[in-house]
């Protein structure tokens, strides 16, 4: 079984897929990094930890910039900036922008925080029902780790649990768009998708914006902002993948990402090297990452 949504949707090819390349995807890119910059300038402004973060920071070393084949941008923030992050949202980027976090928006099921460009579209398996469509910056959580090894294997599995519950809901509260959506999808990925919504009818005891409070109210558990280490509960190799000593990802500096100035954790080095072994290689096209997009306005 494929645990993770995103791994199951990359390999999934129907009609409704659509292709982001040359012009479009200039246009896109030139659009994310407008928004990036809005971002950085917010937090900048405030004094909120940020940090590029994925293959946005793996752009900013090896490109310079975007992958060539990126259509998102990844960053960082740190819980303890978050809820004053959400105080001057609106004032500072609410005309252009709309936000979706687990705390504003639990209803959609979406464990991680988006800011969307209001005027745009850019619709993936996950807000194929949601208002706010547009093109977003991801941001992924840095919650503090437990230092006690006991509590933080509970505090990872509990973690995993409720990720996979929120992902399963979804599943199942929105199984006949995915089912309309994904009909002509190679049949091992049917398959797939009817066990999440299976399992999903076994979690709908509780509503899926339950299921999301309850996952981001389990990684906001350790309160100490001195703790050894922080994590990533989100990010691409989940929990027990995304544990990072924060000596190292709580420093930053400064780095060029198409002509402008952002920051990126001061050892980037070690920081890739970790999630991507030997980064400064190319990768084939077959295992270069994409989102599964359904439609796209810009």
């Amino acid at each position: 079984m494929i645990l993770s949504t995103n791994e199951l949707f990359k390999k999934a090819y129907t009609s409704n897929r659509v292709e982001i390349s040359g012009e479009l995807l200039i246009q896109l890119q030139k659009t994310l990094l407008e928004m990036l910059s809005d971002f950085a300038n917010v937090c900048e402004k405030y004094g909120f930890y940020y940090s590029l973060c994925g293959g946005t920071a793996l752009g900013a070393v090896r490109h310079q910039g975007f992958i060539p084949w990126d259509d998102d941008v990844d960053v960082f923030m740190h819980r303890k900036d978050l809820l004053n992050f959400y105080s001057v949202f609106e004032k500072e980027l609410g005309k252009t922008y709309d936000l979706h976090s687990c705390e504003i928006t639990p209803e959609l099921g979406i464990p991680i925080i988006r800011i969307l460009k209001k005027g745009t579209t850019f619709i993936l398996h996950d807000t194929l029902d949601s208002k706010e469509r547009g093109v977003f910056i991801d941001i992924c959580l840095l919650e503090n780790a437990p230092n006690n090894k006991i509590v933080r294997t509970l505090h990872g599995i509990g973690s995993l649990y409720y990720g996979y519950c929120v992902s399963c809901s979804r599943f199942y509260r929105k199984k006949e768009l995915y089912r309309a959506q994904f009909d002509d999808a190679e049949e091992h990925i049917k398959k797939e998708i009817e066990k999440k919504i299976k399992i999903g009818r076994m979690l709908s005891w509780r509503s899926l914006k339950n299921w999301t409070l309850k996952y981001s109210k389990w990684n906001a558990f350790c309160k100490n902002n001195e703790s050894r280490d922080v994590v990533c509960p989100t990010g691409m190799k989940h929990y027990f993948g995304e544990i990072f000593p924060r000596r190292i990802y709580m420093k930053t500096k400064s780095i060029k990402f198409e002509h402008q100035e952002f920051q990126i954790i001061e050892d980037y080095d070690w920081a890739l090297t970790k999630l991507y072994g030997d980064y400064m290689v190319v990768p084939p096209v077959e295992k270069r990452d994409t989102h599964y997009v359904l439609d796209i306005k810009l």
